[in-house]
């Protein structure tokens, strides 16, 4: 039996550019209500596939992060996590509105959720361990950073490095910090920001 996956969406959301996308369709019942957004919805046309509803959806809840209506994407993409728990996109755009909602340490668990799937890229890591150098997870963000330097690609080895100096720049380890800066420009001599944040070491060590 196939599942009902008819997506109603705010007819103020659409008037912005997507009308397009709308047919005159009668209203249909929903597994994602999305009826509480609005007294006024419009359905999706009858002609799409379950799999175009479930985008549209997810790209709705883009366009939300996008103009900052977090809270709003929050809710949407907790729906469509119990359609597809495993699909990386809705982990990623919930990590955004929760940090967009200055909710940062539920925003690490989801970029925890993201680094896990198994299309998780070194942007996605990147994101984790930005936050977690933030909420001054250090060793979570060090991790991270540690295996970037068994890459292939030397400037994902180098960016390890500076980021593993500047973690412990940031824990007033200096002398570790230096050995990251140098090891970084021993990978590339010609490295800008290894030499800058060696520069900005000496500054420290000169006062």
């Amino acid at each position: 039996m196939n599942k009902a996956f008819k997506v109603l969406v705010l007819v103020g959301v659409l008037s912005t550019g997507l009308m397009g996308c709308v047919g005159n369709t009668t209203k249909v019942q929903s597994q994602i209500d999305y009826a509480k957004f609005s007294q006024q919805q419009m359905p999706l046309s009858n002609d799409l596939s379950e799999e175009d509803e479930y985008q549209f959806a997810l790209d709705l809840a883009r366009f939300q992060v996008k103009h900052q209506k977090y809270r709003e994407a929050e809710v949407l993409l907790q729906k469509l996590r119990k359609v597809k728990p495993e699909e990386i996109d809705i982990y990623r755009l919930l990590a955004k509105s929760y940090e967009g909602q200055k909710q940062s340490e539920t925003a690490l668990v989801a970029w925890k959720q993201v680094v896990k799937l198994p299309n998780a890229s070194v942007d996605d890591e990147a994101e984790l361990a930005r936050l977690a150098i933030m909420l001054s997870e250090y060793p979570l963000a060090e991790s991270v950073y540690q295996g970037w330097l068994k890459s292939k690609n030397i400037s994902t080895r180098v960016s390890g490095l500076n980021n593993l100096g500047f973690s412990a720049l940031l824990q007033k380890d200096v002398s570790v910090a230096r050995s990251y800066f140098q090891s970084a420009l021993q990978e590339d001599p010609l490295n800008s920001k290894a030499m800058n944040n060696l520069k900005l070491i000496k500054g420290f060590e000169e006062e």
